[in-house]
């Protein structure tokens, strides 16, 4: 693909800091809402809960695991993602993924967050590509607005991976 250049078209105007190309179409960007899910974390610390997590999402080599999990602590050591009481929200982006991976758990003991407990964790990685920052920012609205809508209580005390997933407005991969 061509960058385009703002003086080939008269009516084009270039915005400052934006890339353009010439005779791409624009593409709808539809967020990605299915999830894995961890049903009884036995994990008991952060640090953990996250690897466990990730363990759940098929198909990543042990090379990419690796480095993802240091991107999520990474992402974790900037300030801790408990969204709201009992939910914990950890995520980052990265060139290892293609597309949007998402993966719920639910403990019932509660993982220090780092200090409060955290019932319910939903770990998402965003691919870093065009459209990944509009998904990533999507999807903490799309998520934001499900947390507003249900509270905390009712997805903390959900009484199933569908209904967990139900209420987080996400769709359950089966086996996942």
């Amino acid at each position: 693909r061509r960058a385009a250049r703002p003086d080939s078209a008269a009516s084009f105007q270039a915005v400052p800091g934006h890339l353009y190309f010439e005779n791409q179409p624009a593409k709808e960007c539809r967020l990605n809402k299915s999830c894995y899910c961890v049903w009884d974390l036995q994990s008991t610390d952060r640090d953990s809960a996250l690897t466990e997590l990730l363990a759940s999402v098929p198909n990543i080599g042990a090379h990419s695991r690796e480095m993802l999990i240091k991107a999520l602590h990474i992402r974790e050591q900037a300030g801790p993602t408990l969204v709201t009481p009992g939910i914990a929200m950890p995520h980052c982006r990265s060139i290892l993924m293609d597309d949007l991976v998402i993966a719920i758990g639910r403990s019932s003991s509660g993982i220090p967050w780092p200090d409060e407990p955290a019932g319910v964790v939903v770990m998402f990685i965003s691919p870093v590509k065009p459209s990944g920052p509009q998904e990533h920012m999507d999807l903490i609205a799309h998520l934001a607005s499900h947390m507003k809508n249900n509270g905390p209580e009712r997805i903390t005390g959900a009484s199933s991976p569908e209904k967990l997933a139900e209420l987080l407005g996400l769709d359950l991969i089966q086996g996942g």
